[in-house]
């Protein structure tokens, strides 16, 4: 593999968050998760938990994980809404992959970057931004296909990076 790709290499590729390993993960060692909200949790365009993402955040929980919420939303009530509803701390702004949101979750969870995983569905963002600092990834395909055209020749720039690792 050509050494330009390897920071934005996840850990992990699943489809969804329910092909997640969380017993894996355990007995590696990460006991922190830091979750994105948009296309990862919930799609883009919902603006309510659905019961299975309140379960499975939840079940989390109840299996000892710590969870963070790190967004590159710009809607500060988006992110307050979701951080409230799911009781987890979250970060909005995170300007991910730049390094502040993933300290912050570092910090408020209490943990190494070697005990935490990041799970999210963008790789030049959560994968990246993750991959800098040391922490494992989990790359989650987006829940919603892309209208935004930015957004769209980003996940063309993805899909061409995933075809090559």
């Amino acid at each position: 593999m050509n050494g330009w790709f390897k920071p934005l290499k996840p850990d992990q590729i699943v489809n969804n968050i329910q092909e997640i390993d969380f017993t894996g993960l355990k007995q590696a060692g990460i006991k922190a998760l830091i979750l994105d909200i948009d296309d990862t949790l919930i799609p883009r365009r919902m603006n309510d938990v659905t019961p299975e993402v309140l379960d499975w955040v939840n079940q989390r929980k109840a299996e000892g994980f710590r969870l963070f919420l790190a967004s590159n939303s710009r809607h500060p009530s988006r992110v307050n809404y979701f951080s409230e509803t799911l009781g987890v701390p979250a970060a909005g702004l995170g300007l991910k992959p730049l390094p502040f949101a993933f300290r912050r979750a570092l910090k408020t969870l209490q943990a190494a970057p070697a005990e935490a995983a990041m799970i999210g569905d963008q790789l030049f963002t959560d994968i990246l931004g993750a991959n800098m600092l040391g922490i494992y990834t989990i790359f989650v395909k987006h829940l919603t296909p892309e209208t935004f055209s930015p957004r769209v020749w980003m996940r063309q720039a993805e899909k061409w990076v995933l075809d090559r690792l």
